[in-house]
């Protein structure tokens, strides 16, 4: 066994990093994941393990941060920190298994993905502490297809954030295109001597401003009255009254084929939105038609947003963990039986303008470079763990976190490669002490748009989501779809 405390130390842990170290430790949230499935147009000699070892000693060679695990996640602010693994054994954080199906097709899910997230999502970094990194590749294989596979990362969210995630694959892919045929196939890694990025703390200055400071204050000394949770409120069940690390998780995840999708995107840019936005109020839409009026009347949906944009000193293709994030209260809208979309029930709680609206808080929140970001406030919180054990036995919030990190794109000079990205796959766990539903999604190079969803047991009932998705899925239809003459 390792003893960490030999390991070198490289810096602390910033406070956002820290609240994903608490959660870790805690076991309320273990990782996030990207899945990209990946084919070559050239028939290769290589063995795949020689391939997958390869294309990782380039990316590791590029993120420093690969290298580095946080120790002391029990403690809070500064005494948790980054420590350097000298060597990763890639044999200790790659596994290869073959799928049972091809991999899927335009607009085909993928039940065998769903699986394999409940399994790794239920996974934590803990075990054989100071001598494994804190991620690790699940390799899907196909016998038919011997040059196509998917590639799933999971990752520690304190090392990267979700617009990380792709800078991982994209890292991934330029080794494969570089590799050579004789490809260094050394499961052993030695670490590199290079420093780690500052935290976000260090890269913005997070200023806030009088007024938000103060309302956030005021709304920890005296909820009831300056954080008063609107009526009605829909946020599934309390939080459980105490840390059940046997709760099973549940993943589903609805693929929209690239017509599909590409009519979304113009529909909303008719519109004068965009396609987050778009999904964000039909997921309202969704729940206000699955939840009973006398119980939901408003929908409150949180999303994070990339701060990357705002930094000083950070490349863009460097991985990092830095957000910001927005929060929007829809509330139910009044059915119109006249009303056109009321053909399909969900799109009678759909609006454009409310669509529209959402975009806006979006733009103005982004306006800010940072300014009054809520992670900032974070710095105020003395003891992480206890933080969140606070949340035990209360209400949840918000109602659903919906995490958008876009299309994956590539240069021209790239798509011209052996080596191609498809689909992809964007999914994390879902929080057991904040919203009962958590919504990931991204689009892939074969254009499809895919929108996993997580929940766990006991926060929101099986046949309940299973409607969410159904009305997730027709609204899509319902918006894509050209009225008929």
């Amino acid at each position: 066994m390792v003893d960490v405390t030999n390991l070198e130390k490289l810096r602390t842990c910033g406070r956002l990093e820290t609240y994903s170290t608490a959660r870790h430790h805690l076991g309320i949230y273990k990782n996030v994941g990207l899945t990209a499935t990946y084919t070559s147009s050239a028939a290769t000699l290589t063995s795949l393990e020689t391939l997958v070892f390869g294309a990782l000693r380039g990316v590791l060679a590029k993120h420093a941060i690969l290298g580095a695990i946080p120790l002391n996640e029990e403690k809070s602010y500064p005494d948790v920190y980054f420590a350097r693994i000298p060597e990763i054994d890639f044999r200790t954080c790659v596994e290869f298994h073959q799928r049972e199906d091809p991999l899927p097709r335009d607009g085909e899910t993928d039940a065998e993905l769903d699986a394999l997230l409940v399994e790794q999502h239920n996974r934590d970094f803990k075990d054989e502490l100071g001598s494994k990194p804190f991620w690790r590749l699940i390799i899907l294989t196909s016998t038919k297809k011997p040059n196509e596979f998917s590639v799933s990362w999971f990752f520690h969210h304190a090392l990267a954030d979700g617009t990380s995630a792709f800078l991982f694959h994209e890292s991934f892919l330029a080794a494969l295109n570089s590799a050579a045929p004789e490809a260094d196939a050394d499961p052993i890694f030695k670490s590199l001597n290079t420093a780690l990025f500052p935290p976000l703390e260090e890269l913005h200055s997070m200023s806030i401003s009088w007024p938000f400071f103060i309302k956030a204050v005021l709304g920890t000394i005296l909820p009831s009255i300056f954080a008063k949770r609107p009526m009605k409120l829909w946020t599934g069940n309390p939080v459980p009254a105490e840390i059940d690390l046997a709760q099973p998780i549940h993943y589903r995840t609805l693929v929209f084929s690239a017509e599909t999708t590409s009519k979304l995107a113009q529909a909303s840019r008719k519109e004068k939105t965009s396609v987050t936005a778009t999904l964000q109020c039909l997921l309202a839409a969704s729940l206000f038609a699955s939840v009973p009026a006398a119980e939901c009347e408003k929908i409150k949906i949180a999303s994070p947003m990339s701060m990357r944009r705002f930094l000083d000193g950070v490349a863009e293709d460097q991985i990092t963990n830095a957000i910001t994030q927005y929060g929007y209260l829809h509330q139910r809208l009044a059915v119109t039986s006249t009303d056109e979309a009321a053909k399909v029930e969900v799109l009678q709680y759909f609006s454009w303008d409310e669509a529209r609206a959402v975009k806006a808080e979006i733009q103005t929140e982004l306006a800010k470079e940072g300014w009054d970001n809520p992670i900032a406030l974070l710095k105020y919180v003395s003891d992480m763990p206890r933080f969140f054990l606070e949340q035990l036995g209360k209400p949840r919030s918000p109602t659903l976190e919906l995490s958008n990190i876009g299309v994956f794109r590539v240069t021209k000079t790239e798509m011209e490669m052996p080596w191609k990205i498809g689909r992809m796959t964007f999914s994390q766990t879902p929080n057991m002490t904040s919203c009962p539903i958590c919504v990931n999604v991204v689009t892939g190079m074969d254009g499809n748009a895919v929108v996993n969803f997580s929940w766990r047991e006991g926060a929101v009932e099986m046949e309940l989501m299973e409607h969410v998705l159904e009305c997730v899925s027709k609204g899509v239809e319902g918006l894509t779809t050209d009225p008929r003459p």
